[in-house]
């Protein structure tokens, strides 16, 4: 027979056990504050101007000024004399016509007792004589706005790192065994 070499092999074996690495992130909410104040306004409102003038008014009561009344008089005076000045001319005509009826001293000088008008010195009297001047004035409007205070504060995270293992051992040791075959030694 022949001979017969022998190999036997036996593979190795290997145990790997893991654990999952474990991470936790923790971060606590940021304190956010917005603090605003109102606005500063300021509102200031003159008084309105009033201004009457009573002065016409004035005049059509007691004439005005004594200056003032002169000169209405004086303006006034010539018309007036010219007036009185025709009245007569046309009575003197009436009389020098005294042989006509109507012609008579009594008739002409008789309806004559009323006193001439004198020189109106006051102004005419209405409604318009007071003058009223209102000014209206603007508010003056100061505002300043105030700008809002923002505050924050964010906080650092928290962040714990659990690292996993992996255990890795050798079971059964590769090995090759190698039977030869048996020899005859016999010589």
């Amino acid at each position: 027979m022949i001979p017969q070499l022998q190999i036997r092999q036996q593979p190795a074996l290997l145990s790997i056990e893991s654990t999952n690495a474990s991470l936790s992130i923790h971060q606590q909410r940021p304190d956010f504050s917005i603090e605003t104040r109102r606005a500063d306004l300021h509102i200031e409102q003159p008084r309105p101007a009033m201004e009457i003038d009573q002065h016409e008014a004035w005049r059509a009561y007691t004439g005005g000024h004594p200056l003032e009344m002169n000169q209405q008089i004086y303006s006034n005076l010539p018309s007036l004399f010219l007036q009185g000045l025709a009245k007569r001319v046309e009575q003197g005509n009436q009389l020098a016509q005294f042989h006509q009826p109507g012609g008579s001293i009594a008739e002409v000088y008789g309806g004559d007792w009323k006193r001439d008008p004198f020189v109106e010195y006051r102004a005419p009297a209405s409604y318009d004589n007071v003058d009223i001047h209102v000014q209206r004035n603007n508010p003056v409007i100061q505002a300043q706005a105030n700008p809002p205070q923002i505050s924050a504060q964010a906080y650092i995270p928290d962040i714990n790192y659990h690292p996993g293992k992996l255990d890795v051992q050798v079971k059964q040791y590769a090995s090759v065994e190698i039977i030869p075959p048996e020899l005859d030694v016999v010589v």
